[in-house]
Protein backbone atom coordinates (compact mmCIF):
# COMPACT_ATOMS: atom_id res chain seq x y z
CA UNK A 1 0.00 0.00 0.00
CA UNK A 2 1.48 3.35 -1.03
CA UNK A 3 1.23 6.45 1.07
CA UNK A 4 0.69 9.98 -0.13
CA UNK A 5 3.78 12.22 -0.15
CA UNK A 6 3.80 14.69 2.76
CA UNK A 7 4.35 17.67 0.44
CA UNK A 8 1.89 18.61 -2.33
CA UNK A 9 2.61 21.48 -4.72
CA UNK A 10 -0.47 22.68 -6.62
CA UNK A 11 -0.47 23.95 -10.23
CA UNK A 12 0.72 27.51 -10.84
CA UNK A 13 -1.84 30.29 -10.31
CA UNK A 14 -2.11 33.23 -12.70
CA UNK A 15 0.64 35.05 -10.78
CA UNK A 16 2.97 32.02 -10.97
CA UNK A 17 2.60 31.16 -7.28
CA UNK A 18 1.96 27.57 -6.27
CA UNK A 19 0.08 26.61 -3.11
CA UNK A 20 2.10 24.19 -0.98
CA UNK A 21 0.59 21.87 1.61
CA UNK A 22 2.67 19.84 4.03
CA UNK A 23 1.07 16.95 5.88
CA UNK A 24 -2.34 18.17 4.74
CA UNK A 25 -1.90 21.70 6.13
CA UNK A 26 -1.34 24.88 4.08
CA UNK A 27 2.34 25.79 4.31
CA UNK A 28 2.44 28.81 2.01
CA UNK A 29 2.72 29.99 -1.57
CA UNK A 30 5.91 29.26 -3.48
CA UNK A 31 7.07 31.39 -6.39
CA UNK A 32 10.18 29.33 -7.08
CA UNK A 33 11.76 26.00 -6.39
CA UNK A 34 13.80 27.66 -3.64
CA UNK A 35 10.57 28.70 -1.88
CA UNK A 36 9.37 25.09 -1.92
CA UNK A 37 12.66 23.87 -0.46
CA UNK A 38 12.49 26.57 2.22
CA UNK A 39 8.96 25.53 3.24
CA UNK A 40 9.99 21.87 3.29
CA UNK A 41 13.06 22.63 5.39
CA UNK A 42 11.03 24.70 7.90
CA UNK A 43 8.84 21.67 8.51
CA UNK A 44 11.88 19.53 9.30
CA UNK A 45 11.71 17.49 6.11
CA UNK A 46 14.78 16.89 3.93
CA UNK A 47 15.32 20.06 1.94
CA UNK A 48 18.24 19.06 -0.27
CA UNK A 49 18.10 19.73 -3.99
CA UNK A 50 17.61 16.04 -4.76
CA UNK A 51 14.41 16.06 -2.66
CA UNK A 52 12.53 17.85 -5.48
CA UNK A 53 12.65 14.70 -7.61
CA UNK A 54 11.65 12.34 -4.79
CA UNK A 55 8.03 11.26 -5.43
CA UNK A 56 7.84 9.88 -1.89
CA UNK A 57 8.42 13.41 -0.54
CA UNK A 58 6.83 15.83 -3.04
CA UNK A 59 3.82 15.44 -5.32
CA UNK A 60 3.94 18.01 -8.12
CA UNK A 61 0.54 18.81 -9.63
CA UNK A 62 0.08 20.69 -12.88
CA UNK A 63 3.78 20.74 -13.70
CA UNK A 64 7.06 19.73 -12.16
CA UNK A 65 9.65 21.58 -10.11
CA UNK A 66 10.68 23.78 -13.02
CA UNK A 67 7.19 24.87 -14.12
CA UNK A 68 6.16 28.22 -12.64
CA UNK A 69 3.99 29.81 -15.34
CA UNK A 70 0.24 29.46 -15.21
CA UNK A 71 -1.30 27.87 -18.31
CA UNK A 72 -3.00 31.27 -18.77
CA UNK A 73 0.33 33.13 -18.76
CA UNK A 74 2.15 33.51 -22.07
CA UNK A 75 5.63 32.05 -22.21
CA UNK A 76 8.60 34.31 -21.64
CA UNK A 77 10.08 35.84 -24.77
CA UNK A 78 12.87 34.02 -26.57
CA UNK A 79 14.99 37.16 -26.55
CA UNK A 80 17.63 37.01 -23.80
CA UNK A 81 17.72 39.98 -21.46
CA UNK A 82 14.06 40.95 -21.79
CA UNK A 83 11.41 40.64 -19.15
CA UNK A 84 7.73 40.29 -20.04
CA UNK A 85 5.70 43.40 -19.26
CA UNK A 86 8.65 45.79 -19.11
CA UNK A 87 9.75 48.21 -21.80
CA UNK A 88 12.97 47.34 -23.58
CA UNK A 89 15.76 49.57 -22.39
CA UNK A 90 19.18 49.78 -23.98
CA UNK A 91 22.05 48.17 -22.14
CA UNK A 92 24.58 50.93 -21.38
CA UNK A 93 27.42 48.43 -21.61
CA UNK A 94 26.54 47.68 -25.23
CA UNK A 95 26.01 51.26 -26.33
Amino acid sequence: MSTRPPVVVQPPASDGGRQVTIRGEPAGIAYSLFDVLDLVHREGLPGEDRAVDDPELIEWRGGGPYDWNSPDTPDAPDTPGTTPGTPDTPDPANG
